[in-house]
């Protein structure tokens, strides 16, 4: 990790100690608002996630961040390289309205997290939130630890069978 990295997260921990939020276990079965942050390769997880809650009144919005240069299709709900500052943090501006966004469950499906996906999921105002980091200090209420099995279809099914579990006890 070099200098502008190690700045970059310190000054994401400032940002995040200045947030009041109060993690509510969630019901799967009864959630209205669903976030999910993926990246292109994750693409089918996204896609079953998205057939998997098609529920009348349930808001499902995804947020995909791009690793590498590239020239999607312009879109309010996609970050790429050129939309990060030069400390490699993504501009307020843009991912301000998925921040905002008061999800009763934030799905983070990467499977690999880099800053600009932890500043998403570090500010983001979900009531809980679930992903897979082997870091230590992860933004996460729930880990789940999907071992070797490096796949992103697997780590949605895991959350969804693991956020089903939390409600039945």
């Amino acid at each position: 990790m070099g200098f502008k990295e190690k700045y970059a997260r310190k000054k994401l921990a400032r940002m995040v100690a200045r947030i009041n939020r109060y993690r509510v276990v969630p019901d799967v079965s009864t959630a209205k608002v669903i976030g999910v942050i993926w990246q292109p390769s994750q693409k089918d997880a996204f896609t079953w996630l998205k057939s998997y809650f098609v529920r009348d009144q349930i808001i499902f919005r995804g947020f995909c961040v791009f690793e590498e240069m590239a020239s999607p299709h312009p879109d309010a709900n996609a970050l790429t390289v050129k939309e990060l500052n030069w400390w490699g943090l993504p501009r307020h501006e843009k991912v301000s309205e998925f921040v905002d966004m008061n999800f009763d469950i934030l799905l983070n499906i990467a499977l690999s997290q880099n800053l600009a996906l932890d500043y998403i999921t570090a500010l983001s105002q979900a009531k809980f939130k679930v992903g897979s980091s082997t870091d230590v200090s992860n933004y996460f209420d729930l880990n789940i630890n999907i071992g070797e099995n490096n796949d992103a279809l697997y780590l949605a099914k895991q959350q969804i069978f693991y956020l089903a579990q939390l409600k039945k006890n």
